[in-house]
């Protein structure tokens, strides 16, 4: 095509602007008609694999997906190898590549985890990929099969294979008081954190209504167990002597005394003002709400540190506290305290509390947190924040998920100081975001 444009343009007519626009729109015709082959190819490819997942056994399956994709042999559908060889000559396969074959995953994925018999081969398939991760290098004219291993081999080092592996290991719980696992396989445990983990704005609307449901129905079940465990240890405790048939399991990775323990902080008083919604609820009663920004600073330096033991450390959070909020917008500490003043200070404010960003994941403030004053007391101090400003809860979620994945691959027992706090973070979203009624723990 670029030879027919060269000589097109060196044609005498060329200074004719009429023919100069006629040959642009003829290039523009042929990209289009290149776009579309391509959407063309990927779908024939699609609605394959559809009509395979449907009509065969997920062994059966999961074969051809690796003779097609891995092996390069000779596919029984010659019009499906074919269809994937002229997709990975395209000048565009380098770019949507990755896309492509993420859905092509999905398609296998979306069908299987509704059978919790074919889960299993979720994680076949994981692992078929994961051999496939390894030095990707083209060295001369590769053969379609040696391209497509190339480009497979570059997925499998992606953010979309890392959210496969996750999704993996969240459909399919192992053994989670092993301490020599992954960090990594806990993710089902924290349903808070399934969105950030497992989603991103690439994909489909089924596979987000998955995810989405998926959290609803593990935190539903997380609220029932953890109250039922409760009752039942309550009972046992009234009534010793009474036999029990089964024992009540804790739902959690804690002891039965953390538990407790730490429910009861965050529902019973903290200190003279009351429990944490006391507290919360009163930064904002008239005659105490801040009349400015720079007002507001300063309460809230007050109102996150108030509880705190001297003894833990407080005087140095509270300069450091005080010195970072001071730093934050200037120029607005005459003006009232709007909307979105409040909401993006509380980002900022978990931001220094817990981690900033993927891209700069220092969390010496959380971890001095934790040395100083507990992993109750930290979550704690979260957990005020998210009182004070409901709308930065998911905000929260999405910083817990980047320091998750920032550990994802150490072992549980290397990083118990993080499950802790996840699993007690599970304790307190329960305590004032479920429809359950934990009061009585103060009984226990």
């Amino acid at each position: 095509m670029f030879g027919v444009v060269v000589c097109l343009l060196a044609h005498p007519l060329i200074g004719r602007k009429p023919f100069f626009k006629t040959v642009i729109t003829a290039v523009n015709v042929l990209d289009s008609r290149t776009h579309r082959s391509v959407e063309v190819l990927e779908q024939t490819i699609y609605e394959h694999l559809l009509h395979c997942v449907r009509t065969e056994l997920p062994e059966q399956v999961l074969q051809r997906f690796q003779l097609l994709f891995v092996q390069g042999g000779t596919y029984p559908e010659p019009r499906i190898r074919v269809a994937l060889t002229e997709l990975v000559r395209s000048g565009s396969a380098k770019h949507s590549f990755h896309l492509f074959f993420n859905r092509c995953c999905f398609i296998l994925i979306n069908r299987w985890q509704t059978n919790l018999l074919h889960r299993e081969t979720i994680v076949q398939l994981v692992e078929m990929l994961h051999l496939c991760r390894g030095a990707s290098v083209i060295v001369g004219q590769p053969s379609p099969a040696g391209r497509t291993r190339f480009l497979v081999q570059e997925y499998v080092r992606s953010s979309y294979f890392e959210r496969i592996r996750r999704l993996a290991d969240l459909l399919n719980p192992n053994n989670d008081n092993d301490k020599q696992r992954p960090l990594s396989a806990l993710l089902h445990r924290y349903p808070y954190l399934y969105a950030h983990c497992l989603t991103n704005q690439d994909d489909g609307e089924d596979y987000q209504k998955l995810i989405v449901v998926t959290q609803r129905n593990a935190n539903q079940r997380f609220q029932q167990d953890l109250s039922s465990y409760l009752t039942q240890s309550l009972l046992k405790q009234e009534k010793p002597n009474q036999p029990v048939l089964t024992p009540p399991k804790n739902p959690t990775l804690l002891s039965h005394q953390e538990v407790c323990s730490s429910l009861k902080h965050y529902l019973a008083k903290v200190d003279s003002r009351g429990t944490y919604k006391d507290m919360a609820h009163q930064f904002w009663m008239p005659g105490y709400e801040p009349q400015t920004y720079g007002s507001f600073k300063a309460a809230l330096v007050e109102y996150i540190s108030s509880g705190i033991p001297l003894k833990s450390g407080q005087s140095r959070f509270n300069e450091q506290f005080r010195a970072y909020l001071d730093s934050l917008n200037p120029e607005s500490n005459a003006a009232p305290v709007n909307d979105f003043l409040l909401v993006r200070t509380c980002n900022q404010v978990l931001n220094f509390m817990v981690i900033e960003s993927k891209q700069r994941p220092n969390h010496t403030i959380f971890m001095n947190l934790l040395n100083n004053f507990g992993s109750t007391l930290t979550v704690g101090l979260m957990l005020k924040v998210v009182l004070l400003c409901n709308k930065v809860k998911p905000y929260l979620e999405r910083r817990l998920s980047i320091l998750f994945q920032h550990y994802e691959s150490q072992t549980r027992g290397s990083v118990d100081w993080l499950v802790r706090c996840l699993e007690k973070l599970n304790l307190a979203w329960t305590a004032h975001f479920s429809a359950q009624n934990l009061s009585f723990v103060h009984l226990l």
